[in-house]
């Protein structure tokens, strides 16, 4: 095997009985193309073979969750992403060509869960893990909150965990509907 270094620079090898073989890394760059060329006892020589040196992980992202509806994202096109779950279970999917990705919700998931996804591009680079968390959810019609009206107005409700408040920026009051901006 003979692999040709973007500076011109070559490493000669002899393949294993496998057929795998390694060379030395002079210290590639992203971006920077190798070519590798294989030649038989005989002396015949392979069609060149032409890779481009990835080192950059993908970018990951999850859409907003919810409780049932599936787990959605973007990553690098052709990706691996792995989603696990607050309960320590995984799923792994591949993006489509767009980038976007899926998996089911495992129906599970309440307020406050997190849910962690992380993508491996084709070159086995790793993204950063990213974190979303089931929000809180209020159905307004079936619930009841209370609005306290005051400078910075304030809504509460009993299944909002550890009795915490969500504060709205703006609350305008017209009659009985409230318009939360």
């Amino acid at each position: 095997m003979t692999v040709t270094y973007p500076d011109g620079t070559t490493a000669t090898v002899v393949a294993g009985t496998d057929g795998s073989w390694t060379v030395p890394n002079p210290g590639l760059n992203d971006g920077d193309v190798v070519t590798a060329t294989a030649t038989d006892a005989a002396g015949n020589e392979s069609v060149p073979a032409t890779e481009v040196v990835d080192t950059v992980p993908p970018v990951i992202a999850i859409d907003e969750l919810d409780d049932v509806d599936p787990i959605t994202g973007t990553a690098e096109p052709g990706s691996t992403v792995t989603v696990t779950f607050p309960d320590g279970s995984t799923i792994t999917t591949t993006t489509e060509g767009d980038g976007t990705w899926s998996v089911a919700n495992p129906g599970t998931l309440v307020t406050g869960d997190v849910v962690t996804a992380t993508a491996t591009d084709a070159a086995g680079n790793t993204s950063l893990p990213v974190t979303s968390i089931v929000p809180v959810f209020i159905d307004a019609i079936d619930d009841i909150a209370t609005v306290l009206s005051e400078v910075n107005p304030v809504v509460t409700h009993p299944d909002i965990p550890g009795g915490a408040l969500v504060t709205f920026p703006s609350l305008s009051l017209i009659g009985p509907i409230i318009d939360l901006k």
